[in-house]
């Protein structure tokens, strides 16, 4: 791509080789790349299957992809930080590759971070999964780690890792030096935003069920949200940037 994109779409994959052509596609079909308006800054996080094979093969054949190859995985927090060091957008969203989330989503999350860019506001918008078909167990788990994240960081979010998450580039900037590598990430982005005097808004969107693939974390699921709770604090502790 040679002019410079507005908006990054920074993607972390890990082992996502049965969902990668579906996933450019997927993209392709969105409003952001099909009106030129992005780029796509595909991470592969260390993956140990065909994934960065094939994500070489969709590189080269789409000008709109960036990808990066990690050696090593940096969990999902980490690989987005990453390959958000590489993008050129002045908005960048973050989003998971396992299609959980769809085109209409994506688009309508990043024009409301637009609209909201070009009238002045400094603003993280935010998925917030209304519809969700993935199972119980974990929707009930969600809830219970969004209303312990409000409560420890004062969040005032309805669902604190709905994504996509799109923002001026800006708000990088404001993250301490202590920045989350896992899922919590995404509560310390909120913290940060909210501290920082910005908006959060959050937009109704479709949580899909996972289509192939296994979550980076599938069986120590308990484990995984338990460790998450500790980094909340954690996320208090840090703060935020201190200014230049």
């Amino acid at each position: 791509m040679s002019l410079q994109p507005k908006v990054s779409i920074v993607i972390p994959l890990w082992n996502e080789a049965e969902n990668i052509d579906a996933l450019v596609a997927m993209l392709a079909s969105s409003r952001i790349i099909r009106e030129g308006q992005g780029e796509a800054v595909l991470v592969d996080n260390g993956s140990r299957d065909a994934t960065g094979k094939l994500l070489r093969e969709h590189a080269e054949r789409n000008r709109w992809i960036l990808p990066i190859y990690l050696n090593e995985n940096l969990n999902y927090g980490g690989g987005l930080l990453e390959g958000a060091s590489h993008s050129r957008g002045q908005i960048v969203c973050f989003m998971p590759g396992d299609l959980q989330y769809l085109a209409p989503d994506l688009d309508g999350v990043v024009a409301r971070a637009t609209a909201l860019q070009d009238v002045g506001r400094k603003a993280l918008v935010k998925g917030n999964r209304i519809r969700r078909l993935d199972s119980g167990s974990m929707r009930f788990v969600s809830s219970v780690y969004t209303r312990i994240a409000n409560l420890v960081l004062g969040l005032g979010v309805e669902d604190v890792n709905g994504l996509p998450k799109a923002f001026d580039r800006s708000l990088l900037a404001c993250l301490p030096p202590q920045r989350m590598k896992t899922f919590v990430l995404d509560a310390q982005l909120i913290y940060v935003a909210r501290r920082a005097g910005w908006d959060v808004e959050e937009v109704d969107v479709t949580f899909h069920a996972r289509r192939a693939g296994v979550s980076s974390w599938s069986g120590r699921r308990l484990q995984t949200y338990m460790r998450s709770v500790r980094q909340l604090w954690q996320v208090r502790s840090a703060g935020t940037a201190r200014p230049q």
